[in-house]
């Protein structure tokens, strides 16, 4: 993301405008008669715990947030993977499928864990191929069209699911910092790695 960069001019400038809005200068010898040129000591004490206080709230809401975000897409990120392996297992047939869904419901039940820990709504529905998230709709209808042309491509979109799982979950664990969500996305991580070969094998 490009960041503006800010002049000492404009710079100048503002502190200079918010000196004069507060009434507290500089020195003394440019203060106002009857304000003080600096705040009393308790009064910047007080000030300083209190925007400590709030800077601290503000963090672990933002964080709260951040995993509840996180932690909803992870689950319906998964449960796409199984449905598009459920679905293309009955399309073809392959036993490569029918083994990598069984784990993906597993997958599921340990984001699930953490969700109802966290009191953190479970956004999955109960239909197969239908998605709260409208980026995941519309990669698991990309997905099914692909793999719905060959069993061939359909091996291919096993590859390229668990690459994304992969690639996602390594992102996330850049910010998370909750030692038991970082304990299952390594876990998933792991378990993506090996699903990952088993349908490399099949090309």
């Amino acid at each position: 993301m490009k960041t503006s960069q800010v002049t000492p001019i404009a710079l100048l400038t503002t502190l200079v405008a918010g000196i004069v809005a507060t009434g507290f200068w500089i020195g003394s010898i440019f203060a106002p008669t009857g304000i003080p040129a600096f705040p009393a000591a308790s009064s910047v004490a007080t000030e300083s715990a209190t925007e400590s206080a709030d800077d601290t709230a503000t963090d672990t809401a933002a964080e709260s947030a951040s995993d509840t975000e996180l932690l909803q897409y992870l689950i319906e990120e998964e449960k796409l993977a199984y449905d598009v392996y459920v679905t293309l297992g009955d399309k073809w047939g392959s036993a490569v499928f029918t083994n990598v869904s069984a784990s993906e419901v597993t997958h599921q039940d340990r984001v699930a864990g953490l969700l109802d820990a966290a009191g953190i709504d479970d956004p999955r529905s109960s239909t197969v191929g239908e998605f709260v998230n409208p980026e995941l709709q519309a990669l698991y209808d990309q997905l099914i069209a692909q793999g719905s042309v060959s069993q061939t491509a359909a091996f291919e979109v096993g590859v390229a699911i668990e690459e994304l799982d992969i690639a996602d979950i390594t992102e996330m664990l850049t910010s998370v910092t909750d030692p038991e969500i970082v304990s299952v996305l390594k876990s998933l991580r792991s378990a993506s790695e090996n699903h990952l070969a088993a349908f490399q094998r099949q090309l």
